[in-house]
């Protein structure tokens, strides 16, 4: 089941969310998908074709959650724009280049705070995950906008209501929000998994703490591809390989110490487990 959120304010009231398309159910050390895209608002007098660079705009993106979940770092965003389109006083423009372009959202660490104080302070057991555009992005000639995010639950069970907000850096740099959605509710029961490679009982991930070795053990195993990632706790991509026999042991020497989600994937069976590195 999918639930749908429509028109949603972006960057100086020139941009909206069509939708964002969260689950409304979900289950235990998983992850889920949300897909947001974003289109230009109704008011045509607030439209832009300028060529002259001042579109260029570094967006940010920030989401609620529980604390003990994450967003997996990275997040393709693909800009699509108009060959043409009428400018603020109805006269045509015509694009003179291609401005549609891949970009990326990266986890900020800073922006928790930022969006702490633009957006509300984060109620009992809730944080603020926040990323920004690695590179400006092009919004001259602007269509539509859309990305796709990785949410990773924890242990945790229960109705958890969820937020999403935008905006960009303007030009006094002080990242501002635009936009806080409405609490978007979503329910996670204990996961139960219908691959017996991907289930906590055939599932041996040890020692917890690590001090350098983490091991790996598959009960079930018979020769699967079984992808394996490693996630600091904002959600930053330290480590990723594949699992190739029921028994593996990971190097992590030269990882720093903190809190890490290990992330397991075989076909459509995804797995999590926390684990602590000294």
């Amino acid at each position: 089941m999918l639930l749908a959120m429509f028109g949603l304010l972006f960057v100086f009231g020139c941009y909206e969310f069509s939708s964002i398309n969260q689950p409304t159910e979900g289950i235990t050390n998983s992850s889920f998908d949300v897909s947001l895209v974003m289109k230009q608002d109704a008011d045509a007098t607030n439209d832009w074709t300028s060529e002259a660079g001042d579109l260029m705009q570094t967006g940010i993106f920030g989401v609620l959650l529980p604390t003990g979940w994450t967003v997996t770092d990275n997040a393709a965003v693909r800009v699509e724009s108009f060959d043409a389109m009428l400018d603020g006083n109805g006269v045509s423009q015509t694009s003179t280049s291609d401005h549609s372009g891949d970009y990326v959202l990266t986890y900020q660490e800073s922006l928790t705070t930022m969006l702490s104080d633009s957006a509300g302070a984060p109620p009992a057991g809730y944080y603020w995950w926040g990323a920004k555009s690695a590179t400006e992005v092009d919004m001259a000639f602007f269509d539509s906008l859309y990305f796709t995010i990785s949410i990773m639950t924890d242990d945790q069970v229960g109705d958890f209501y969820l937020q999403y907000t935008t905006g960009d850096v303007e030009y006094w740099e002080r990242n501002p929000v635009h936009f806080k959605s409405a609490p978007m509710q979503i329910t996670i029961a204990q996961g139960v998994g219908v691959n017996e490679l991907l289930t906590e009982d055939a599932i041996s991930v040890y020692p917890n703490p690590s001090y350098g070795n983490l091991n790996i053990d598959l009960k079930s195993f018979k020769g699967e591809t079984v992808d394996i990632m490693i996630y600091d706790i904002r959600g930053r991509q330290v480590r990723s390989g594949q699992i190739t026999n029921a028994h593996t042991m990971l190097d992590l020497v030269d990882i720093a110490p903190g809190v890490y989600v290990l992330r397991m994937e075989s076909g459509e069976e995804t797995i999590t487990h926390k684990f602590l590195k000294h």
